[in-house]
C-alpha cells in the first residue's frame, strides 16, 4: 500500500542561475509566489509526477534523469510529506502561463524579496544548497554527503 504524499519543486537554468515559480492568478494581485506542487494518490514516484506536472502547466518535456530530489519534509498543515524536486532546463521559456497560475524566473537572491511563505524560501534555500552541492562535486570539489 502506497502513502500520499505531495511531489513539489522548480525549475532550474544553469547558465541564468534563475528558477521558476509559480503564482496563483486571484484578484488579489499579491498572491504569494510558490513551487509547483501536485498530491500524489496513484502510487506514481515523485519524480514522475513532477514531470507530468511541467509538462501539464508548462507545455515543457523534461526526463525522469533530469529531475533531481532535494529533500522530503513533513507539514503540519496537510499532515503529509513534501518532497521536494528541481529539474535543470537549458532554455529559459519566457511566455509561461495558465489559467490559474502565473509563472515567472527569479534569481535565488530575488528570493527573499517575493511574496513568499518561510516554507517555499526554506524549500528554494534547500534546493540551493543541493544545486551549490552538485556543481562543486561536478568540478571534482569535496561536498558533504
Amino acid at each position: 500500500m502506497h502513502k500520499d504524499f505531495y511531489a513539489s519543486g522548480f525549475l532550474y537554468n544553469p547558465q541564468s542561475q534563475q528558477i521558476l515559480l509559480q503564482q496563483q492568478i486571484t484578484a488579489d494581485e499579491n498572491s504569494q509566489w510558490g513551487l509547483l506542487e501536485h498530491e500524489v494518490t496513484n502510487g506514481s514516484s515523485g519524480e514522475e509526477v513532477f514531470k507530468d506536472l511541467v509538462l501539464k502547466h508548462l507545455n515543457v518535456k523534461i526526463g525522469l534523469k533530469n529531475i533531481l530530489y532535494v529533500y522530503t519534509r513533513f507539514s503540519t498543515e496537510t499532515n503529509k510529506d513534501h518532497s521536494i524536486y528541481y529539474a535543470e532546463v537549458r532554455k529559459l521559456k519566457k511566455q509561461l502561463s495558465s489559467k490559474k497560475f502565473r509563472f515567472a524566473w527569479f534569481t535565488f537572491k530575488q528570493i527573499c524579496k517575493l511574496n513568499i511563505s518561510e516554507q517555499v524560501e526554506h524549500d528554494v534555500m534547500v534546493g540551493k544548497r543541493v544545486i551549490d552541492s552538485s556543481i562543486r562535486r561536478s568540478l571534482g570539489q569535496q561536498t558533504i554527503g
